[in-house]
């Protein structure tokens, strides 16, 4: 009776040990996809570009913003970015923009002498620019707040706002019409200090730099192609802090000091190009000390761009689980 109830006992106790001791016990291994906390997109972007300064502009007298502006000039932007999401609502972009940007009193929409657009189109002036531009910005798209069960955060249409810092090149060129090439010429106009920039006839007007700080900002609607792919429309602005953006800020300046402050090659380009008002009206051209700018509102330029995503981050991450099953006839035997 002894032995048998000793070996019953080992019997059971190796059973119940084998039961929590894992040495009967199996595991499986299973693959399973979550999605990622953060997305990584590569785009490229065109689009039309334009500017807001103190050349060309509607009837009337000059006004802010859009109610001044006008499309007759076709110049474009292009760029690309990376752009890094958490959760596709908000992230960071890094952005790289390049083009063109142009503005003429040719095309002032004047009604008549006495409408204070024609004395714009009577200045004459005109320019052009190359814009390089490197920007952080700061994306976020406020309908994926939402809760994931709701339909605005699921929708393929997802608005966004844009905001940030930026570090852009410009060069302003005017043109004049040479007689001997029989056509028009464009020159850099910062070395020839057209308003006086740097003289000592005027201290406050100080030479602007060719490359300066400014501060994106826009809005867009970004649509779904497909799980990598998308399509976005937007519009980005730019704040300056320059008035000097087409060479144009405050008034004329007696031509008799370019040959003081520059060699005769520019000193005679300047007495040309700054002053064209006498080929509009030769018996009331512009004088020395009469506006030629509006030094009060700085420069601006936009661009509104078509811009194509591709999602360069893994679309779902894997990760092993470990699902243990247990031989529950171990207590039975």
């Amino acid at each position: 009776m002894i032995l048998i109830c000793l070996s019953t006992g080992y019997s059971l106790s190796a059973q119940i040990q084998g039961f929590y001791d894992g040495k009967k016990v199996t595991a499986n291994s299973v693959k399973y996809y979550r999605a990622p906390k953060h997305s990584t997109f590569l785009s490229f972007s065109f689009g039309l570009s334009n500017y807001l300064g103190d050349l060309g502009g509607n009837t009337g007298i000059g006004k802010k913003f859009f109610y001044d502006n006008n499309f007759k000039k076709n110049t474009f932007f292009y760029g690309f970015s990376i752009s890094h999401l958490r959760r596709d609502a908000v992230g960071f972009r890094l952005n790289y923009t390049a083009g063109k940007i142009a503005g003429s009193d040719h095309d002032a929409a004047y009604r008549n002498e006495t409408d204070d657009a024609y004395f714009r189109y009577k200045r004459n002036l005109d320019f052009r620019s190359k814009i390089s531009e490197l920007s952080l910005l700061l994306e976020v798209y406020p309908f994926k707040f939402a809760s994931a069960q709701t339909a605005l955060h699921r929708w393929n249409v997802q608005p966004y706002l844009l905001g940030g810092i930026g570090l852009f090149s410009f060069n302003p060129q005017g043109s004049y019409f040479d007689e001997l090439a029989d056509d028009y010429v464009w020159v850099d106009l910062a070395r020839l200090h057209t308003e006086g920039q740097g003289m000592n006839a005027y201290p406050d007007r100080k030479p602007y730099a060719l490359t300066q700080m400014n501060l994106p900002f826009g809005f867009g609607v970004h649509y779904d192609l497909g799980l990598k792919t998308s399509l976005s429309l937007e519009f980005v602005g730019r704040k300056l802090s320059t008035d000097y953006l087409d060479d144009v800020s405050t008034t004329f300046i007696d031509a008799s000091l370019f040959d003081q402050h520059l060699n005769e090659e520019d000193a005679a380009l300047a007495k040309i190009i700054y002053n064209k008002s006498n080929l509009i009206d030769p018996d009331h051209p512009y004088r020395a000390g009469e506006q030629r700018g509006n030094p009060a509102n700085n420069d601006f330029y936009y661009s509104f761009n078509l811009k194509f995503s591709i999602k360069i981050s893994k679309m779902k991450i894997p990760f092993i689980k470990k699902h243990y099953k247990f031989d529950d006839r171990e207590i039975c035997d």
